[in-house]
């Protein structure tokens, strides 16, 4: 009877910092496909990782109305909507990518390979930088975070090398379209990076 009294009066506990863990394991899988996708098969069949920008897409929506109806969090809440509304964007930035690369019939990128390397490692860093919020390792995330900065600094360098290589090649029909391919890759490393400044902010709002 006391138990069930409990659960009237007080309010329902949230794992938040779960449900940030589990979005960023989401998009942890979607940039390992995106990897698969262009470097070792080669595919234009697109709809297994439309399948799962759309899941992406409702996980985002499900962690913010659970959100919206709790009282309490632990940190504040426009914290919180923040990163699970930068993860998506992570996603969406991929669903641009994907969108794009179809237009342009163009699916072999494995002289991309080390940027959508990168990519992926960058997300794992950042999956483990909530793995240790959730379990209240606080001290140790800031690892995490320059990690991801370290990556982003290298895609960036990756992306002048690989352009200027294009540029000397600008005879090609397609440079303008890889250009394009290339801006977009680097906008996801961008949307990566900001989402490790937000769990940056997080850590210093709980100390």
């Amino acid at each position: 009877m006391l138990q069930k009294i409990k659960q009237w009066i007080l309010p329902k506990e949230i794992d938040f910092f779960g449900m940030l863990l589990n979005q960023s394991r989401s998009t942890q899988s979607i940039l390992g496909e995106l990897n698969r996708l262009y470097t070792e098969e080669s595919s234009a069949n697109i709809e297994p990782i439309l399948t799962m920008i759309r899941q992406g897409k409702i996980i985002r929506s499900e962690n913010l109305k659970a959100l919206n109806s709790s009282f309490i969090t632990p940190i504040d809440r426009e914290a919180l909507s923040r990163a699970y509304s930068q993860l998506y964007w992570i996603v969406l930035s991929v669903k641009h990518l994907v969108v794009e690369i179809d237009t342009y019939k163009i699916y072999q990128l494995k002289e991309y390979e080390i940027i959508f390397q990168r990519l992926e490692v960058a997300l794992s860093e950042l999956t483990n930088g909530f793995e240790k919020l959730k379990e209240k390792k606080y001290e140790t995330i800031g690892e995490n975070i320059d990690q991801i900065i370290h990556f982003d600094n290298k895609l960036i360098k990756d992306y002048a090398e690989i352009l200027e290589k294009m540029f000397q090649e600008a005879q090609s029909p397609k440079l303008f379209m890889h250009k394009e391919i290339l801006f977009q890759l680097r906008e996801i490393s961008k949307q990566i990076h900001i989402c490790a400044n937000l769990l940056e902010d997080m850590i210093f709002k709980i100390n």
